[in-house]
C-alpha cells in the first residue's frame, strides 16, 4: 500500500469517527441487512380495515412462509401483541426479514392467545383450529437482492364467531399499480432502502434497495427519475420511479461523506442536468453530470454543510454551513461561489420560498439559536429574523404560504401563518426530520428519525392524523409530481 493509499484511509476513517462523534443523531448503531445481500428482503405490514373496530388483543407467536415445495419458513420467533385499537389510523410493521428469492404460496400467522374487551374486561376468546393457525393464501414473488412489500388487511368486524371463537379475517391486500403522482419516497438511512407510500391509500405499499445510510434526495420528474445520496457508500442510486427499481449507481469520486443533494435541470427538464452534492466533511459541494455520469467539479464552501437546497429558475443552489454559521451562495451557470451570509448559530435545514408580494426569499433554520433567518436571494442578505420556542432543524412552506418548522430536539412541529407568525406547536414523533406538503389532498408529511415513522398531518386543522411506519432513521422525505 502506498503512502497516498495509507493517508486516504486514515482521512476517510478519522473522518466517519468525527461525524459519529459529532452528529450521533444520524447514526443508527443496529445493523441493517446487507444491500449486497443476494438474499430477498422482505416487508411484512398490517392495517385494519376498521375506524371503529373491537376491541380485539391478540398475539402471533409465530409467522411462516410457505415455499412452492410446501416447506414453512419461520419469519418471526417470538411474540407480537397485535391491538385492534392500536391499528386506527396506523400501518405497522411486524417484521423485516432476509430469505431465500423465489416463488412463495402464502403465510401462516400462528396465535397463541386472544381476548376481546367485554363489560368485566378482557375476555379470554377460543383460538382456531388447528393450533392456532390461521393461513393465508397468495402468490408472493420475492426476487434476489430486491424487496418487497407485502400488506395483512385485518377486517376486525368479521373475526369473532359465535361471540367466543377468534377467526382473524386476514388477507393479504393485493396491489394495484399506483399512479406516479401519488407516490411519496422516504429514505431510511439506516434500512439502506427508500420507502413508497401511495398518498391515496396512505400506506406502505412497496420499497426500492439502495446504497448504504441513503439520505438526501432530488427528483427529475420529467423523467421519472430519483436521485438518492448514500452516505456511507458514496455514490449515488438512480432510481425509476416508474418501476421501483435501480437503474444505475454513480460513484462519487470527490467530497467526504455526502449527505444532501439538489438537482438543477436544463432549461428543457428534460435529458441534461446537473447534481449538487453537500458533503459534510470536506466542506465542499461535488458537481456531477446526470448524463456523463462523473463528477464536473468541487465547490469549497463553509465548514460543515449540513443541507441544500436550489432555484432552477435563478440557476442558483444555497448551502447551509453549520460550524461556519454561514449560507453559501453558488452560481449553477458556472458552478463558482458567489457569496456567503452570516446567519444564526447551526444553520442545519433550509427551503426556497415566496413572500406575499411573490419575491423570493430563504428561510435557514438555525438549530442552535432557536432563530429562523429570512434571506433575500437578490439583495444578498438577512431580511428577518424569526424566534421559536424549541431548536429549529428543518423547514418548508406551503398551503398559502405558511411555514412549517420541524424542532427534532423537542419532538415537535411548529405551524405558522402566511404572515410568519406561530399559531400552534404540537408533538409529533420522536426526532422529526424531514417534512414534505402536499397541497392537493391538504397533508404534511413529517419523517421521525428517531422512532422509524412517518406522521400525516392536516396542515389547515394543525394536527396528526396518522402514523405510519417505515424503515430505520427515516430522514427525507420527497413528492412526486410534475
Amino acid at each position: 500500500m502506498t503512502f497516498k493509499r495509507i493517508y486516504l484511509f486514515l482521512l476517510l476513517f478519522l473522518s466517519s469517527l468525527l461525524f459519529i462523534s459529532c452528529e450521533k443523531w444520524l447514526i443508527d448503531t443496529s445493523t441493517p441487512l446487507s444491500s449486497a445481500s443476494s438474499a430477498a428482503r422482505l416487508l411484512l405490514y398490517m392495517h385494519s380495515t376498521s375506524l371503529a373496530p373491537p376491541n380485539i388483543a391478540f398475539t402471533i407467536s409465530e409467522i411462516k412462509l410457505q415455499a412452492e415445495d410446501n416447506r414453512w419458513i419461520n419469519l418471526i420467533d417470538g411474540p407480537i401483541d397485535i391491538m385492534s385499537t392500536g391499528l386506527i389510523d396506523r400501518q405497522i410493521l411486524l417484521k423485516e426479514a432476509a430469505v431465500e428469492p423465489g416463488q412463495y404460496k402464502g403465510l401462516k400467522l400462528i396465535i397463541s392467545i386472544a381476548s376481546v374487551m367485554g363489560r368485566d374486561g378482557h375476555v379470554s376468546l377460543a383460538l382456531p383450529q388447528p393450533g392456532g393457525e390461521v393461513v393465508i393464501k397468495s402468490n408472493i414473488r420475492l426476487q434476489r437482492k430486491e424487496i418487497s412489500a407485502v400488506s395483512l388487511v385485518w377486517d376486525t368486524e368479521k373475526s369473532i364467531e359465535k361471540g367466543h371463537i377468534f377467526q382473524p379475517s386476514i388477507e393479504i391486500e393485493t396491489q394495484i399499480p399506483s399512479a406516479r403522482e401519488l407516490l411519496l419516497f422516504i429514505s431510511n438511512s439506516a434500512s439502506n432502502y427508500i420507502s413508497i407510500i401511495d398518498r391515496s391509500l396512505e400506506r406502505v405499499i412497496g420499497a426500492v434497495t439502495v446504497g448504504d445510510r441513503p439520505m438526501g434526495m432530488a427528483l427529475n420528474a420529467a423523467q421519472d427519475r430519483l436521485y438518492v445520496v448514500n452516505s456511507a457508500s458514496r455514490n449515488i442510486s438512480v432510481v425509476d420511479v416508474t418501476r421501483f427499481s435501480v437503474l444505475d449507481t454513480i460513484y462519487l469520486t470527490a467530497g467526504i461523506l455526502p449527505v444532501d443533494i439538489v438537482i438543477i435541470p436544463d432549461d428543457n427538464n428534460l435529458i441534461e442536468g446537473k447534481l449538487y452534492i453537500a458533503n459534510r466533511i470536506s466542506n465542499d459541494v461535488t458537481v456531477v453530470s446526470t448524463v456523463a455520469k462523473h463528477t464536473l467539479k468541487s465547490i469549497a464552501v463553509g465548514i460543515s454543510p449540513s443541507a441544500i437546497a436550489a432555484d432552477p429558475v435563478r440557476k442558483e443552489v444555497y448551502v447551509t454551513n453549520e460550524r461556519s454559521n454561514n449560507l453559501s451562495i453558488i452560481n449553477a451557470i458556472d458552478d463558482t461561489l458567489v457569496a456567503n451570509i452570516t446567519v444564526d448559530n447551526r444553520p442545519t435545514g433550509i427551503f426556497v420560498g415566496k413572500d406575499n408580494v411573490g419575491k423570493d426569499k430563504i428561510y435557514v433554520f438555525n438549530e442552535g439559536s432557536n432563530r429562523i433567518s429570512i434571506i433575500s436571494p437578490s439583495l444578498r442578505k438577512v431580511v428577518a429574523t424569526i424566534s421559536v420556542e424549541g431548536p429549529p432543524k428543518r423547514g418548508m412552506q406551503g398551503f398559502s404560504k405558511r411555514l412549517f418548522v420541524a424542532n427534532t430536539a423537542a419532538n415537535t412541529l411548529t405551524f405558522f401563518n402566511s404572515q410568519d407568525v406561530v399559531t400552534r406547536t404540537i408533538p409529533v414523533g420522536i426526532m422529526p426530520t424531514g417534512l414534505v406538503g402536499d397541497e392537493k389532498r391538504n397533508r404534511l408529511y413529517v419523517t421521525n428519525y428517531g422512532d422509524n415513522t412517518v406522521s400525516l398531518l392536516d396542515p389547515i386543522g394543525e394536527r396528526v392524523l396518522k402514523e405510519l411506519f417505515v424503515g430505520k432513521s427515516p430522514y427525507g422525505a420527497l413528492l412526486l409530481e410534475r
